[in-house]
């Protein structure tokens, strides 16, 4: 389910606050390694109350730092992600077609299928329709997952 969909008051405070609380007591250790930079994003995303106050910027930064550290595909595109909540679709798709053209997020066994997905949703938001469209029809196309294959179908037909 995505995120700015989920019921965020079933969510565990208990939990959160305890997650919280360790990476605070940890973050001025040292350098921080990816476990502890997930972390951070982690507990950025806990710490709003809902999707529409998720400090953005602070992910996208956390996810930079990320990438620098463990530059793979998947970390590659959840920057795209965050760049986009942040600062918008046409920035995100600036990103996405730069880490493209660098690092063929399209072709990634990891990330061929979200990539699509992804781009898909930021074209949406341009509203770029058509394209997202047939985008949402790829990405269900590249994954075995039925309810995933569901989701992004529907996407695409109330698009359509």
């Amino acid at each position: 389910m995505p995120l700015d969909e989920q019921d965020r008051t079933r969510w565990d405070p208990d939990l959160i606050r305890e997650g919280t609380e360790l990476i605070d007591s940890v973050w001025n250790r040292g350098a921080a390694g990816p476990y502890r930079l997930q972390a951070a994003i982690a507990a950025v995303h806990a710490a709003a109350a809902s999707p529409e106050e998720t400090d953005w910027p602070q992910i996208a930064m956390l996810y930079l730092w990320l990438e620098r550290l463990t530059p793979t595909a998947p970390i590659m595109l959840s920057r795209v992600v965050a760049v986009a909540q942040a600062y918008g679709p046409v920035r995100g798709l600036a990103l996405l077609d730069d880490l493209n053209s660098r690092h063929h997020l399209d072709r990634d066994p990891l990330t061929r299928q979200r990539e699509r997905a992804v781009r898909a949703h930021l074209l949406q938001m341009t509203g770029e329709h058509a394209s997202a469209a047939d985008l949402y029809r790829q990405a269900a196309a590249l994954t075995d997952n039925q309810v995933e294959q569901r989701y992004l179908l529907t996407k695409a037909d109330r698009l359509a």
